[in-house]
């Protein structure tokens, strides 16, 4: 595989690197967290004193399973870190396309976790919205608008939006994070029922006109919204601007897969999210911030 950046850094260096996000500053029994005495098993694996277990710098982390090598994994994320597809990434690194996808995907799943734990209450002032994602049916192909039409699935006006994925978002303004969330309906519960786990009650809530946000006053602090029927937009502090930057930002980072299968969707929208909430990082940064959330098992994520 060719290494563009990461040749400069030496294996003993990348698996410090790995080391540190893992274990911290001493290395630490994954399975028993004794810290005091390994015995070293050669390729990387040490067998704890304690509980007699062996572990490597893979073991129970989200690539316990996979079979690049670390300094493949750090040139990787260097790439992902660009935004290009998968396929754009095999391409350049002459990698083989399946195998690089099952490593991104895993990427993708370990970023989600990571935003699900990580983004608890939002405060202050918020914006939220919700927003609609997946082909349209005048642009599936041929064989997909007939079948739809025989189960009679095509309707008009926001009925239409049947065939795409509905996505709730919370825009919180102070730090300029963004929360989001598949939802199955866009009903006055739905939402709600997020709002409420999500957003402080001494919080600001604006929002459109849309009936599912009526009485959100009765639940926080403040409630003022936008009328975008009378093509209100912003009004003194008051617009959802904020969180409809976001939902361009993702339509625009998505078009490029040019499709993917509705399993994987959630992934690939939560990487959108968490780009979004790292945008001011460098790309060192980032990659980093990528090996501490693959190196952490799941329910260490966050903590």
């Amino acid at each position: 595989m060719k290494r563009i950046f990461s040749r400069e850094q030496t294996r003993a260096r990348i698996r410090t690197i790995w080391r540190t996000k893992k274990f911290g500053y001493k290395t630490q029994c994954p399975y028993c967290k004794y810290r005091h005495k390994f015995w070293s098993m050669g390729s990387d694996k040490w067998k704890c004193a304690r509980c007699r277990k062996t572990f490597g710098l893979f073991t129970k982390s989200w690539l316990s399973r996979t079979r690049f090598k670390l300094t493949e994994i750090y040139e990787i994320l260097h790439w992902f870190e660009l935004g290009l597809t998968d396929n754009d990434i095999a391409e350049r690194l002459e990698l083989d396309y399946r195998r690089l996808h099952r490593l991104l995907l895993t990427v993708r799943k370990a970023i989600t976790e990571y935003e699900n734990s990580t983004i608890r209450v939002l405060e202050d002032v918020v914006e939220v919205d919700e927003s609609y994602f997946g082909a349209k049916f005048k642009n599936r192909r041929r064989k997909q608008r007939v079948k739809l039409r025989k189960e009679g699935r095509v309707k008009r006006g926001r009925g239409a939006k049947q065939l795409q994925q509905p996505v709730f978002g919370i825009y919180e303004r102070t730090d300029g994070l963004v929360y989001t969330q598949l939802v199955s309906d866009v009903t006055k519960k739905t939402l709600q029922d997020i709002l409420r786990k999500k957003v402080s009650i001494e919080t600001t809530v604006y929002s459109d006109t849309w009936k599912s946000y009526h009485d959100l006053d009765k639940i926080f602090k403040k409630h003022e919204t936008i009328d975008h029927g009378k093509k209100e937009y912003v009004k003194g502090d008051v617009t959802i601007n904020g969180i409809e930057g976001f939902w361009g930002y993702a339509t625009e980072g998505l078009l490029k897969h040019h499709g993917m299968s509705t399993n994987n969707f959630p992934y690939y929208f939560k990487e959108m999210e968490f780009r979004w909430n790292k945008r001011h990082l460098n790309q060192k940064e980032f990659v980093h911030l990528l090996l501490y959330i693959l190196a952490r098992k799941k329910e260490k994520i966050g903590n």
